[in-house]
């Protein structure tokens, strides 16, 4: 496993070298280290790292350039990298899941939280080319949901709300159009404001006045639009 440690404060990045080499251990056959776009552009472009532990305020500049290298480049590419963002700018963690990035770890970080994001990259299917996880906002924190806990999706505004299985509900400022294009193909669009997770379906329903429904394993008559309903029949593979 090749490591890039993208970090301008010299303190923090021997700390990363010595939490990471802890925790993958043998793993680990090379670590670099640089604390400036450039270099670690020039490295990315030369050697073909797994792992990337960037912090996006690199002496002033923006650590998402560096993003935008592995999002513009192919999974065969040289650039091509999964990333964990190691920042103090908490509010940048939306733009940054965007990107694709496993896990945005705060500064200042314990062992702990660190070794939860290594732990998630490690879980991550290598050729998986999306995150299994969302960043949700939730009593002033920013915490990660797992995408497979999601059951469905209901448009609010511009916004998303989400309906997790156990029957908590987040919102997700990106609108149900948007989050469609971030979210994997088993999440179907079955109405102009609902989208469903078909790993939990269960049930497509006609009910009274004509109106469809779908029933998961854990809500019950989801609305479908008439324009919809034979599209999910034919999905579904029904007669």
């Amino acid at each position: 496993m090749k490591l890039l440690i993208v970090e301008d404060e010299p303190l923090i990045a021997q700390r990363l070298l010595r939490e990471a080499r802890l925790y993958f251990g043998a793993k680990l056959t090379q670590v670099s280290h640089c604390d400036d776009i450039d270099d670690a552009r020039a490295l990315l472009e030369a050697t073909k790292f797994d792992l990337l532990l960037l912090d996006l305020n690199l002496s002033g500049d923006d650590g998402f350039k560096i993003l935008q290298l592995s999002h513009m480049a192919s999974k065969d590419s040289a650039t091509s990298f999964q990333a964990i963002i190691i920042s103090a700018h908490i509010e940048r963690a939306v733009t940054a899941f965007g990107f694709g990035v496993i896990d945005f770890v705060p500064k200042p970080f314990s062992q702990e939280r660190l070794f939860l994001a290594f732990k998630r990259y490690e879980q991550r299917q290598p050729t998986d080319n999306k995150s299994d996880s969302l960043i949700v906002k939730k009593m002033g924190n920013i915490e990660l949901l797992a995408i497979a806990d999601i059951d469905f999706l209901q448009a609010d505004g511009h916004y998303s709300k989400i309906i997790c299985c156990d029957g908590q509900q987040h919102f997700h400022e990106k609108s149900l159009e948007n989050m469609l294009q971030i979210l994997p193909g088993n999440f179907v669009r079955i109405h102009r404001s609902y989208a469903v997770n078909m790993q939990h379906f269960q049930r497509l329903a006609i009910n009274a006045g004509g109106r469809y429904s779908i029933d998961t394993k854990f809500s019950r008559e989801i609305p479908v639009s008439r324009s919809m309903y034979p599209k999910i029949k034919e999905l579904l593979g029904a007669s």
